[in-house]
């Protein structure tokens, strides 16, 4: 995977760059989304309009507001790993450029590698030509990560009863800590300041999410609480939007045997890294050994044949295994410890061999949350 200072930077190069004279740097309308945020409120429109016009496309009208309200659109982060969010960006995107927006985006992947391994990929493949022919893609190869070189300047200190500093992490090993974790945590939780409490948020499209302890502007929550449950962007930019500091307890090492959990801390981080919201860690392990890196390829063996759906290449691999059909096959993943451990086709442990993409994507997105806890935790 790649940092962020290793990213891919993707500029909109057009070729007519004379209608963009007209337009003084005053008046250019620039704005800026994180990528997860931005596909939230596509989604919001998309089901607000079609309430009002059921039997109508709401793709050109919602993009044609975009393109009235910025003339620069930039994304951070863009990432594709479902097939509804692949054909709906495809075609905004598009709309956008033709409309003569400049759209400026990062990236862990070139757009060759977008949506790789994705269902249905075929149909998305129109906008990788879209944007090779259309954006000018710099390669970031930035070997240097500024944000682990910066980690120990952001240790906060507290008092002891001398009133001497005492100096107050951020990221705790809970098995080998020296200070009493739970002290530290309850220290972090005080300066939330007023009275614990429980509450529930609103969540995008009228849904909401239950914060279970909480004041004023401290939240805690164990891992399971934030990631053993189905939640997704929108939840956890919610809590990022809420609070100042957000307290996660009983951390386990991540790898790809635990893939969902793994995807929901991964955006768990970056809304609250989005958002500065600071964070505060007990954890398994350290943080150096937090993320197992991990990779995915898939074979499909139907007898007489075999379809190598990606290149077997890195220390872990994805296999299907016996019958013509994915739903009764067994699908294996090899760790970077040589641990190999069984994932089912069929949902069983929660990945499909539909969700190659998604499960790529998550091992790139491994070394920038390294990089984030790095720079957030101390």
């Amino acid at each position: 995977g790649l940092s962020d200072n290793e990213e891919h930077h993707h500029e909109h190069a057009n070729n007519n760059e004379h209608k963009f004279k007209k337009y003084s740097p005053i008046n250019l309308q620039c704005q800026r989304y994180h990528f997860h945020e931005f596909m939230i409120q596509i989604h919001q429109k998309i089901h607000t309009y079609k309430s009002l016009h059921p039997k109508s496309d709401p793709i050109p009208s919602i993009t044609a507001q975009i393109a009235r309200e910025a003339r620069i659109l930039c994304f951070d982060e863009m990432q594709i790993t479902d097939i509804a969010d692949a054909m709906i960006i495809k075609r905004i995107l598009t709309l956008l450029l033709d409309l003569g927006v400049v759209v400026v985006t990062t990236s862990n992947r070139p757009p060759s590698g977008l949506y790789e391994g994705g269902m249905n990929r075929a149909v998305f493949l129109p906008l990788v030509d879209v944007l090779r022919e259309r954006l000018m893609v710099v390669e970031m190869g930035q070997e240097l990560d500024y944000r682990k070189e910066k980690k120990g300047l952001i240790m906060e200190s507290s008092c002891n009863e001398d009133g001497s500093a005492m100096k107050l992490p951020s990221y705790l090993v809970t098995s080998n800590s020296e200070m009493n974790d739970m002290e530290v945590l309850n220290e972090w939780f005080t300066r939330g300041g007023g009275t614990e409490r429980q509450e529930t948020l609103p969540v995008a499209m009228g849904r909401t999410i239950h914060v279970n302890k909480s004041n004023d502007s401290c939240a805690w929550f164990s891992f399971g609480e934030l990631c053993h449950q189905p939640l997704g962007a929108a939840d956890y930019i919610a809590i990022a939007k809420r609070f100042d500091t957000v307290i996660v307890e009983d951390v386990p090492q991540m790898s790809g045997h635990c893939y969902n959990e793994a995807r929901r801390f991964v955006v768990f981080i970056d809304a609250l890294y989005e958002a500065k919201t600071k964070l505060i860690i007990a954890a398994h392990v350290p943080r150096d050994d937090l993320f197992l890196g991990f990779d995915a390829t898939v074979e499909t063996n139907d007898g007489d044949e075999e379809i190598a759906v990606a290149d077997a290449s890195g220390d872990t691999y994805v296999v299907g295994e016996g019958g013509s059909s994915s739903s009764s096959s067994t699908t294996m993943i090899r760790t970077n410890n040589d641990r190999t451990v069984e994932w089912s086709a069929t949902g069983r442990i929660g990945v499909s061999l539909a969700q190659l993409s998604a499960v790529k994507e998550v091992s790139f997105s491994f070394q920038r949350a390294e990089s984030r806890i790095a720079e957030m935790t101390v």
